[in-house]
């Protein structure tokens, strides 16, 4: 969310006044960012949707929803946060757009972190129950991914639509050339509780014993470990123990670039004579590092999957992206194979 969005219920004309020395240094970071953040999850979406064997896990369904998630805000969000730099964040695009870049803020970052929690009870699961995998009815399908997915979708874009549909303080989004977006007070705060607060403590939780868990079976020398029938399953077991160390990286990169930035913004939007001592660069810069996570998801996640990496070097073998599916459908099992 844009720093002007904060203020709320001030009708008065802001003055931002940013030097040169401090627009071109953070907007040729925004850049970077949106520029890596396009390439990296372009590239985690495909791999998915042209490769069956990626398409048929269902965490990855989940890190393609993050992916998608995370294109949204780079392509229609960011892009006018680094114009609002130049242009002293006079907005020239008028209601419509102004609410269009605002709902997808609204939307997004809720859809990761709720995302992130539905892999973090992924992960857990699986750890808790090594023997998940060999049952008839596993916890986690494909078909109750898209479903998760789906629901986590339509839930975000609920709570961003209703501001919209009328809970908000004032008609006008445009006010003096500036967007904002006239938030309730109720309606900040309850959208803080349960889209972001909540579930970032409830995955730190799972986490938390995530790592109990493993630290318990290390070397499988505890009780669980017994019930493990043969090597293959134990090899299921330590591949879940190395992805639920993956994801619990995703959430200290996602709780380190978006809480700071969440945080002043709670504060702000609670304490109006705390958001007056608040410097707007201050507040521009934690912001680039809530969408520094969006180009660092595809390096934490994807890229340092082993079927990630043998579909990415099929990509880049072959040169004409034609060439690509048919390639990805006569080597499926080549692919499973090297994994």
């Amino acid at each position: 969310m844009n720093y002007t969005t904060a203020n709320h219920s001030s009708k008065e004309e802001p003055s931002f006044g940013f030097e040169p020395t401090f627009v071109y240094p953070v907007a040729t970071c925004y850049i970077l960012i949106v520029t890596v953040a396009i390439f990296g999850n372009l590239l985690v979406c495909y791999a998915i949707l042209v490769n069956k064997n990626l398409r048929n896990n269902p965490t990855n369904l989940f890190i393609f929803s993050l992916a998608f998630s995370d294109l949204l805000i780079v392509i229609i969000a960011v892009p006018f946060d680094i114009e609002g730099l130049f242009l002293q964040w006079h907005w020239k695009h008028g209601e419509i757009m102004c609410k269009a870049w605002i709902t997808v803020y609204l939307i997004t970052v809720p859809t990761s972190i709720l995302t992130l929690l539905a892999v973090s009870v992924d992960r857990y699961k699986s750890l808790s129950d090594p023997l998940n995998r060999f049952r008839r009815s596993r916890f986690m399908t494909r078909k109750r991914a898209l479903i998760i997915s789906l629901v986590i979708w339509l839930y975000s874009l609920l709570f961003a639509l209703l501001p919209i549909m009328g809970w908000r303080t004032e008609e006008r989004f445009v006010y003096n050339s500036v967007c904002y977006f006239p938030f309730h007070l109720e309606y900040t705060t309850l959208i803080s509780s349960l889209n972001f607060i909540l579930p970032l403590l409830i995955t730190c939780a799972i986490y938390i014993k995530i790592y109990l868990i493993a630290r318990k079976q290390h070397n499988f020398g505890g009780a669980e470990s017994r019930k493990l029938r043969s090597t293959e399953e134990i090899k299921v077991y330590s591949k879940n123990v190395r992805a639920a160390k993956t994801i619990s990286i995703f959430v200290g990169a996602f709780f380190c670039c978006w809480v700071p930035y969440s945080s002043i913004s709670i504060v702000a939007t609670l304490c109006e004579t705390c958001s007056n001592h608040i410097p707007c660069e201050v507040r521009i810069v934690l912001l680039m590092f809530g969408y520094l996570n969006s180009a660092l998801n595809p390096f934490l996640l994807a890229f340092r999957n082993s079927r990630f990496k043998a579909a990415y070097n099929m990509v880049f073998k072959s040169a004409p992206l034609h060439q690509i599916l048919p390639i990805y459908t006569n080597t499926r099992f080549v692919l499973t194979r090297r994994n």
